[in-house]
């Protein structure tokens, strides 16, 4: 009895003493409280928020059209072989990534074959220039012949005349003048004979001559393909890939190797095909790639496709790009690269820009008498330029369909949170327009004070 006297004893004396503890905190903290300074209420007005905002100008654009496509190679070859042969020599050099000269030599291919050709056809065209010979001789021969034929011929004529002569005067009978006749007969068939011989030499010297073509024709042929047997480049590039080992045995017509020249590169863009009438041959384009870091090569429309494609109602454009392979700092454009191009319209207009960040939707933030006003707007088009004379850093901007309000203070970034009515200070980043004059012969624009001595906006990086 007396220890569970005891255990109460404690547990009442701990909780007593807990309790004191709490209220001693508890006065203080109210202690505390009650003896805090308090701040004194300023009778100043709350200070307004600071807003960037920009006078609205209008400046000369282009209108810029934006497609995508390919790269590729206006010069290149597959190198095919021209003869069936087996490969003997492939030089060290030529390897895929290799730049080569115009005729350089890819690959050797076994000639012999066609050497041995060449040997046999020369053989038979040194017979028939033997045949021409013997003919000059059998014609000087047959010729000599005839002659003497018709001499012959002559004389029995003659005989024939005085033995008629004869028999008329009656000193020779008939007996004497068949013989004459008979002897006459003999040398005119002798005399046809003869001609006829040598009239043979002619069209026999044709029939040569035909062959002689013929065999030339042959061993042109044959030098072609023993030349045929060493492969060279048609043009001067960089090797892509090479197709032949040594050893091999190609047929016609099989690849040895494929030459790209980095000179002259063609991007096919597909633009939407309401960009035709706005677009001309020779317009501005800049060609980027965003691959690993940022490009860009300046170019121009060379061509225009003259259909849309009826799937994505797309126009092809057809940009020419014209660099030096072996300037590395420009960093060349590659062929199978897939691009962005720009084309920048020819055309310039005279309109109101903003910067594409101060849209909020399809309107604009305006801030009329330190107010925050939405005002709604079209924009016709987006430019990615710059505008030095507006004054204000920006590389994308909307174009507006028509000009704002007189006097009018746009914010510059509308991605702020700027509830309507709110009243705010403005800050201008540039002054308000005014009449500017550029060179002579050029109509007025609206600046900022500082004259546009620019011949057209810049074309977009």
């Amino acid at each position: 009895m007396a220890d569970k006297r005891n255990i109460l004893v404690s547990v009442i004396t701990q909780v007593v003493v807990s309790m004191a503890l709490l209220a001693v905190a508890v006065g203080i903290y109210v202690v505390l409280l009650k003896t805090k300074p308090r701040p004194q209420a300023s009778d100043e007005p709350p200070a307004m928020r600071r807003v960037e905002v920009m006078h609205v100008i209008e400046v000369p654009v282009r209108r810029q059209w934006t497609g995508f496509g390919t790269a590729a190679a206006m010069d290149s070859a597959d190198v095919p072989v021209q003869v069936s042969a087996i490969v003997v020599e492939v030089p060290r050099h030529i390897v895929a990534g290799a730049e080569i000269k115009d005729g350089d030599v890819l690959a050797v291919f076994d000639k012999s074959d066609f050497v041995q050709q060449v040997n046999i056809l020369s053989q038979r065209i040194a017979e028939i220039d033997a045949q021409h010979d013997q003919l000059r001789v059998e014609e000087a021969s047959l010729g000599q012949r005839a002659g003497l034929a018709g001499k012959e011929t002559e004389l029995a004529e003659r005989e024939l005349e005085r033995v008629l002569d004869a028999f008329e005067r009656k000193g020779a009978n008939q007996r004497e003048i068949d013989r004459a006749e008979e002897a006459l007969t003999v040398k005119q068939r002798l005399e046809t004979i003869a001609k006829e011989e040598r009239d043979k030499i002619a069209p026999r010297r044709a029939q040569l001559a035909a062959k002689r073509l013929g065999l030339d024709a042959q061993l042109a042929l044959a030098n072609k393909d023993v030349e045929r047997c060493t492969v060279r480049s048609p043009l001067g590039g960089v090797i892509q890939a090479v197709d032949v080992e040594v050893g091999e045995r190609l047929a016609v017509g099989e690849r040895v190797a494929r030459v790209v020249s980095l000179q002259r590169i063609e991007v096919a863009l597909r633009l939407p095909g309401g960009a035709r009438a706005a677009i001309a041959v020779g317009d501005e384009v800049i060609l980027t790639s965003r691959s690993a870091t940022t490009q860009s090569w300046p170019g121009q429309v060379a061509r225009i496709g003259p259909q849309d494609d009826e799937t994505t109602r797309t126009m092809a454009v057809y940009v020419e790009v014209e660099q030096d392979p072996h300037d590395s700092a420009a960093g060349g454009l590659a062929p199978g690269l897939f691009v962005q191009g720009t084309v920048v319209s020819s055309e310039v207009e005279l309109r109101s820009v903003v910067p594409r960040r101060s849209l909020l939707g399809d309107r604009l933030l305006l801030i009329q008498d330190n107010v925050v006003r939405s005002y709604p707007v079209q924009v016709v088009f987006h430019v990615q330029d710059e505008f030095p004379q507006i004054g204000v850093a920006a590389e994308q901007w909307a174009v507006l369909a028509e000009p704002l309000p007189a006097g009018a203070l746009v914010v510059v970034n509308a991605a702020r949170s700027l509830p309507e009515g709110l009243e705010v200070e403005a800050i201008p980043l540039n002054g308000p327009p005014r009449r500017a004059r550029v060179r002579s012969g050029e109509p007025d624009v609206m600046g900022s004070g500082t004259p546009d001595t620019r011949s057209g906006p810049g074309v977009g990086r």
